[in-house]
């Protein structure tokens, strides 16, 4: 094989160290934002008596951090397409690192949010260049596992979050987590010396030599240079620069798609974040004990970890579409039915279901949307679709904590939580399964085959 598209070159090459070590980075990257985001929901119910905070406010508070997440989807998350996603996710993590290390540091809620908003800028930044990063760098037939796998070290950070609120709280206060959180500035060097850049951006920069030291390591057997596979992907990359990227998403047959992703982006999102920052809450009030809640959270978060496996394992099997289409639907039930006293092993089952299914489905609709678009607008894609969701993100703890400051029946909360899941099934459902007019390096990719 000596010519050929990136995108072919990059698909046919076999699993390597390479690949494992950008998997590595990147899920320690996915760990970090798990942490970050679900601590406050650990703290929550300390933070609640510290400062004398009524739910509403504990509602905006943890939304907050979401409302940040969006602005940096739509900044710094669709930005690498033109700046390079290494550049993107560095400068993201001194954001995140720093704005979350100096929660621990606030004395007022206002303070709280501030930093709150900061950390969720870097992290809304980060998660769609990680996506893009991992998709450009993985094989075909393991694309879906390697996202998958990637993103369900969310759960992962999720479960040391739920842990560290568990243990070094009650010991240290609530301030500790988040001196915790600055652990990621200490890996700036690494990821600085080790994190390689987007293939794809280099070739459009004309950097060969910078590509050519990638390719070498991403498909050790091709024995060709970056600058034969320079043709084909400059006229992709010249097609893009005639219109914007934004506009890209809404041409060829795509609008509809966009949309439908869109809105599955958003109701898991608001599932999740939701789930993630008013079950401890929830479960108190449903007449468990604060520390049998803060497991239940432990327990939400290994089911995630779980699912997310399962997740990347079931699309490459069954397809991206009808996997999210089932975890949806899954999820819908599992939640609805935490709004009811179970016996133990009944609960933990829902708990798992319900983490698998919804944080454990955030990996695989990332993937869903990042496989859907062409690499020139990949990062655009996927960092439009997880900016709009950010929307249901930041409803989800707001409205939460509304309903839960209305004394409603902790059974309703809970459905408002789980309806969500139906409606994203159906809007999954109704996506098409192809992309639109092809690219032209899917057609070049088809006439190499």
């Amino acid at each position: 094989m000596s010519m050929g598209t990136t995108d072919y070159v990059v698909e046919e090459a076999r699993l390597n160290r390479f690949h494992l070590l950008i998997l590595f980075w990147c899920s320690m990257l996915m760990t970090f934002d798990g942490y970050d985001l679900v601590i406050y929901g650990s703290v929550l119910p300390y933070l609640m008596s510290d400062w004398k905070i009524s739910p509403v406010l504990a509602g905006i508070i943890g939304s907050s951090a979401l409302f940040g997440m969006m602005i940096g989807a739509l900044t710094l998350g669709i930005s690498s397409d033109r700046f390079g996603r290494r550049r993107v996710i560095l400068i993201c993590l001194c954001v995140f690192g720093a704005a979350a290390l100096t929660n621990g540091f606030v004395t007022n809620p206002t303070e709280f949010i501030i930093c709150r908003v900061l950390t969720g800028v870097g992290l809304g930044g980060m998660v769609p260049n990680i996506v893009a990063l991992m998709a450009e760098n993985s094989s075909k037939s393991k694309r879906n596992i390697m996202i998958t796998t990637m993103l369900c070290f969310f759960p992962v950070g999720g479960v040391i979050a739920a842990f560290s609120g568990k243990v070094v709280t009650p010991e240290f206060g609530w301030r500790a987590n988040f001196f915790l959180a600055g652990v990621p500035l200490v890996t700036l060097p690494i990821l600085l010396r080790y994190l390689p850049e987007s293939i794809s951006f280099l070739l459009a920069n004309k950097r060969y030599d910078d590509a050519d030291k990638i390719l070498c390591k991403i498909a050790p057997s091709f024995k060709g240079t970056a600058r034969q596979l320079v043709t084909s992907h400059m006229d992709m990359h010249e097609h893009g620069v005639r219109q914007l990227r934004t506009v890209q998403l809404f041409t060829e047959g795509r609008a509809l798609n966009t949309l439908l992703i869109w809105v599955g982006f958003g109701l898991c999102m608001l599932m999740m974040y939701g789930l993630t920052t008013w079950l401890p809450k929830l479960m108190v009030a449903n007449g468990y004990s604060l520390g049998s809640s803060l497991t239940f959270l432990l327990t939400l978060n290994i089911g995630a970890i779980l699912g997310g496996l399962l997740s990347g394992w079931l699309a490459d099997k069954i397809g991206g579409k009808y996997s999210l289409i089932l975890f949806f639907l899954v999820a819908a039930v599992s939640i609805a039915g935490l709004g009811y006293k179970q016996n133990q092993i009944v609960l933990t089952i829902l708990l798992m279901l319900a983490g698998a299914t919804t944080i454990g489905t955030l990996g695989l609709v990332h993937a869903f949307a990042a496989l859907f678009y062409p690499a020139n607008v990949r990062s655009t894609g996927v960092g439009w679709a997880a900016a709009v969701g950010r929307f249901g993100a930041v409803a989800g703890p707001a409205v939460g904590g509304y309903l839960f400051a209305q004394d409603l029946p902790v059974n309703l909360n809970f459905l408002f939580f789980a309806v969500p899941g139906v409606i994203a099934a159906i809007a999954i459902a109704l996506t098409s399964n192809k992309r639109g007019t092809e690219s032209n390096t899917d057609v070049a990719v088809a006439s190499v085959k």
